[in-house]
């Protein structure tokens, strides 16, 4: 909860309390010999250390967990999928697809329409960035397949903020192939939901997306302005990695 709300409210130094409090519970549930609590407190501290950028450190602290998830449950489906969003950041895309490839079958098992949405998004965001970088065509329809079926899960979870981010997603994506109308459409609705949600800081995530697409329309003045309010409003809080691509 604290790194949670200290990403959606940005509290200076929240990720780091958050790292603090649930390092203090893994000590207690290594002390009492709970293997699946220990997975738990080290899935939730990765999420925070990636939040902070130290993409080493989570990726580190989720291999150890999912040694230690053997059985197919939720709580291994969370651990893959952040273990596949740390190797998309880090830029290992090739890495992050085996991984979400290998475990299909896992999440088609589970019954939890939030983690599947989760994993057919972080899936078309790994095809997305393989199709960027020259790789095969097809990538793009797969991308917008997967981008598909993730909005179909999230709206079956009735999760607002998880369908604001498939939107801007899609906005991304649009922008890249130069549809930038429909671009501005899709980054319409993520910052609507957003704002109704008052997440300041993933709002401004979009704005960052907004500013790639008036750039892409030669719009400057437009894109200086809401790349500016971007960075203003993601420099309150720890979150690096955004912080970063607004800079």
């Amino acid at each position: 909860l604290t790194g949670w709300i200290g990403s959606r409210h940005q509290i200076a130094d929240a990720q780091e309390r958050s790292k603090n409090l649930i390092t203090e519970s893994l000590g207690m549930f290594e002390s009492l010999g709970y293997p699946k609590k220990i997975a738990e407190a080290q899935t939730e501290l990765a999420l925070c250390y990636w939040r902070s950028g130290e993409v080493e450190n989570a990726r580190a602290v989720l291999n150890t967990a999912l040694s230690h998830l053997t059985i197919d449950s939720e709580l291994k489906a969370k651990a893959v999928l952040r273990l596949a969003i740390t190797e998309k950041r880090a830029d290992n895309q090739n890495k992050a697809l085996r991984i979400l490839t290998k475990s299909a079958a896992l999440f088609q098992k589970i019954n939890n329409e939030m983690l599947k949405g989760c994993y057919h998004q972080t899936l078309a965001d790994v095809l997305e960035n393989l199709w960027a970088t020259r790789g095969p065509s097809e990538y793009l329809d797969r991308a917008l397949v997967e981008y598909a079926a993730a909005r179909y899960h999230f709206e079956q979870a009735e999760h607002r903020g998880y369908l604001a981010n498939v939107e801007n997603n899609l906005g991304f994506l649009l922008y890249k192939v130069n549809h930038c109308e429909e671009a501005h459409e899709h980054l319409d609705s993520a910052r609507r939901i957003f704002n109704s949600l008052k997440d300041k800081s993933a709002a401004a995530q979009v704005d960052e997306t907004r500013a790639r697409v008036f750039l892409k329309e030669k719009r400057n003045t437009e894109a200086e302005k809401v790349a500016r309010s971007s960075v203003r409003t993601l420099e309150k809080n720890d979150m690096q990695l955004p912080l970063v691509e607004s800079l």
